[in-house]
């Protein structure tokens, strides 16, 4: 299994013979770099190099680094991984709109789905899950009924309680914010893995945002953050924990299913993406996979954790 890890007290770190060593005045620490799949720094006062994070991002591995509120908030994205992206971003740019369209449909229509699933997972009210399982099915090209937002307000309060809004400045919203940016860094770093250009969205279409793409692609798997943040709700208190913000981080490794089959998120995202591929070069959206949301299982070994 692929590692993340994160940095919290170490002080230094550096390269060594292809492995990364953390110096902490407790400890040192080391991984070998081949290892890792990416690497949090949730700790202002950590000392690295351009060697140590050129290093890094040659290996695949990308990089976080996190504000004073613990916040993930900048990302190093490793490049030159792809083979033509020259070749990827012009079939970006020459997507139809409707062709963008048919893809956002289905993307809305998952994440949709995967609420109604979040909300039956948890018990909560079963006609709240079913209202948004019927609106799953009027979704349509472009969302052109805005059915995402009509999900959304019924989806949070039916979850967290009928004072519950995203505007609040809780712990709630905080566990939420913090496991939105790491499932966005994973599909981040995916794309560019895949020569796509952030910045060249299918709906998301901010002129400041480098990441509109990911924000895309991430929607369907918001509500496993949701999930999580239900799950643990007794355990958060007002700010989150060094223990909350390391299994938020952890749900890339949580098992969802993609066409028919359970997987590790970090393994669905790259099959989604590669499917998004396959979708653009075929222009049929028919073949975008996209990720269902089921219950974890801890007993579960992917053949691919090696």
């Amino acid at each position: 299994m692929w590692r993340t890890l994160i940095v919290t007290s170490g002080e230094k770190m550096t390269v060594r013979d292809g492995w990364l060593h953390v110096y902490s005045p407790q400890q040192e620490a080391r991984v070998p770099i081949g290892d890792l799949y990416s690497v949090v720094v949730d700790n202002r006062q950590t000392l690295l190099s351009m060697g140590v994070l050129t290093q890094l991002a040659q290996a695949g591995v990308h990089v976080l680094l996190c504000d004073e509120k613990h916040l993930p908030c900048a990302e190093l994205l490793p490049l030159a991984q792809h083979y033509r992206p020259l070749t990827v971003l012009q079939k970006q740019m020459e997507l139809s709109q409707s062709f963008k369209d048919l893809l956002w449909q289905r993307i809305v229509t998952a994440k949709i789905q995967n609420q109604a699933k979040t909300l039956r997972l948890v018990g909560a009210n079963g006609s709240k899950a079913q209202k948004l399982e019927e609106l799953a099915l009027t979704v349509q090209p472009g969302d052109s009924g805005n059915r995402e937002a009509q999900a959304a307000k019924l989806y949070f309060p039916a979850l967290f309680g009928a004072g519950f809004t995203r505007t609040l400045d809780d712990v709630t919203n905080a566990a939420l914010n913090y496991g939105y940016a790491i499932i966005r860094s994973a599909v981040s770093k995916t794309l560019a893995g895949y020569g796509y250009s952030g910045v060249l969205g299918l709906h998301h279409i901010g002129p400041g945002n480098p990441f509109n793409l990911a924000d895309d692609l991430m929607e369907p798997l918001r509500p496993l953050v949701d999930l999580w943040t239900d799950d643990h709700c007794d355990d958060l208190y007002e700010q989150l924990s060094r223990t909350n913000r390391r299994e938020l981080i952890g749900l890339v490794n949580h098992i969802i299913r993609l066409d028919g089959q359970k997987m590790r998120v970090r393994y669905a995202i790259d099959r989604y993406v590669k499917s998004l591929t396959s979708a653009i070069e075929g222009q049929d959206a028919g073949l975008l996979r996209l990720p269902e949301l089921i219950r974890n299982d801890p007993t579960f070994e992917d053949e691919q954790d090696g």
